[in-house]
């Protein structure tokens, strides 16, 4: 009983203090902010892991991405010989990418090749295995696509006087040659002349379409009567046969093609300015040349997708009097017209262009055809004049033969120089009649900017470039051109480098997702 008595008094004071060392536990306060700071300092430790995981996700999808828009166009070149599925592969091997899963589609006809891919990596977290995920999977997708699409271009020249200048060394003539041959090489090469065509559309004071299209348009040639070697009156043509350009008004300048049923006086065959002979031919409107006795001409070339013929075209050009760049981009926007295929055709018909192209031009909403007109000068506008006597058979010239018309022209200029003559008038006047009329410099850069808004509203894409010009050229360019990324202010040699940068421009690779 003794010892049973005694067991249970030490019982109850375990018993008691079981009972208060929680109820002190929970009272005191001193070791509250360890318990604290510890929680946090997990708390901290797992966002930064978090944090740590995340960048090393989004460094490795970024370098994944990069490399997979690389691949995709290197795949998609047309140039590219090798299969697009290794040429992305090996991008990825080259990157020292590894344990990638990789899916490469390729889509390619005659004339494009679309590429697309995707990519997947797995990135082992360090930090975020804690929480439950040991992995994070970075994506990457891309594709890319060069397409050559039926590409149909105006490639619309200089060839005033003033082309003859010196440009450090070389005439600034040579050097269109030049850079225009290497355009025409460019957009013609390989398998691109079999979806391409050049319309080239030299201009001065005017532009000459050629006598084929000339009768075509209807224009209307004049004759006036002279004296035979026997003195005889005979009816001979006033103008020369070769000088097709044709008279405008305001209402052909609200067309977009070439003109069908219509009547055009022929402009005369004159000049307003002294001529340059070693560079030069007679005409405000540029003479047109036989191509197969390989003679000088400078009229317009229709839809050709042959390099050679348009680069020895270009060499033959020669340069005209007076700077009519209205005429050349109203010309330039009607040969890119649907409704100007009447006139495809019929050129087809006599041989003129390949008959292959004679669906062109294409409709202007066609997704498979890219419109360009690829405009150059060297100067602003001028005024268009005219010889106040056209006939020539009256004072100043006072010719009596056909041979006093067409071989008399350095005493014709001579005469339209000297205030004296023309019966004390000037010589040259303004079409029309009068200054500040149908023909002043105001209207024909309101005419040419008409142009220019009808391309641009049709799509048309529209690249200028002002060549040594003065700043009114170049405000004339910059306003025509599509946007201010597709003019060009250069000068010498950099001629060359716009126009092969307009061919990278039709041509480049698009990276589209």
């Amino acid at each position: 009983m003794r010892r049973q008595f005694e067991e249970f008094p030490l019982r109850g004071r375990i018993g008691r203090l079981a009972l208060r060392l929680p109820r002190r536990f929970m009272v005191r306060e001193d070791g509250t902010i360890t318990i604290f700071a510890t929680v946090v300092f997990v708390l901290m430790v797992g966002v930064g892991g978090i944090a740590i995981d995340v960048m090393r996700f989004e460094t490795q999808r970024v370098q994944l991405q990069y490399t997979l828009d690389r691949a995709v166009l290197a795949a998609a070149s047309l140039s590219q010989t090798m299969d697009p599925q290794e040429v992305v592969e090996n991008y990825f091997e080259t990157a020292g990418l590894a344990d990638y899963r990789l899916r490469v589609s390729v889509e390619e006809g005659l004339n494009f090749r679309r590429v697309e891919a995707s990519a997947e990596m797995e990135v082992q977290t360090l930090f975020m295995s804690i929480f439950g995920q040991p992995v994070l999977t970075s994506p990457a997708s891309g594709a890319a696509e060069e397409r050559v699409p039926n590409v149909e271009v105006s490639l619309v020249v200089d060839v005033s006087g003033s082309m003859r200048d010196s440009d450090g060394g070389m005439s600034k003539i040579a050097r269109l040659r030049i850079a225009a041959q290497n355009f025409v090489t460019r957009m013609l090469e390989g398998d691109r002349a079999d979806l391409t065509t050049i319309s080239l559309v030299p201009y001065a004071g005017q532009v000459n379409p050629g006598a084929t299209v000339f009768n075509l348009i209807g224009g209307q040639r004049a004759y006036i009567e002279v004296e035979d070697e026997d003195g005889e009156p005979e009816l001979v043509l006033r103008d020369h046969a070769r000088s097709s350009c044709v008279e405008f008004d305001e209402t052909h300048f609200d067309r977009t093609s070439v003109p069908q049923g219509w009547s055009f006086q022929q402009v005369p065959h004159f000049m307003n300015w002294a001529i340059h002979n070693p560079t030069m031919d007679w005409g405000w409107c540029p003479l047109e040349g036989n191509s197969a006795a390989a003679e000088a001409s400078s009229s317009i070339q229709y839809l050709s997708a042959n390099a050679a013929a348009l680069n020895d075209y270009i060499t033959r050009m020669r340069l005209h009097d007076g700077t009519g760049t209205q005429y050349g981009m109203l010309w330039g926007l009607w040969l890119l017209d649907p409704d100007s295929r009447w006139i495809v055709e019929e050129l087809a018909d006599v041989g003129a262009v390949d008959s292959g192209f004679t669906e062109r031009p294409a409709a202007y909403d066609d997704p498979e055809t890219l419109k360009v007109i690829v405009l150059m000068t060297d100067g602003n506008i001028t005024e268009q004049y005219r010889p106040r006597f056209t006939n020539r058979t009256l004072s100043p010239i006072n010719a009596t033969t056909s041979s006093d018309i067409f071989f008399n022209h350095t005493e014709e200029l001579a005469q339209q120089n000297r205030n004296n003559h023309c019966n004390g008038q000037t010589c040259s006047v303004f079409e029309g009649g009068q200054p500040n009329a149908s023909a002043s410099l105001q209207y024909n850069r309101a005419r040419f900017f008409e142009a220019c808004d009808q391309a641009r509203a049709n799509d048309i894409i529209v690249f200028t470039i002002a060549f040594n010009a003065n700043s009114t050229a170049r405000n004339e360019m910059r306003t025509c051109a599509s946007s201010a990324a597709h003019f060009y202010d250069v000068q010498g040699a950099e001629l060359d480098t716009a126009f092969q940068s307009i061919a990278g421009a039709i041509q480049r690779l698009r990276l589209i997702q």
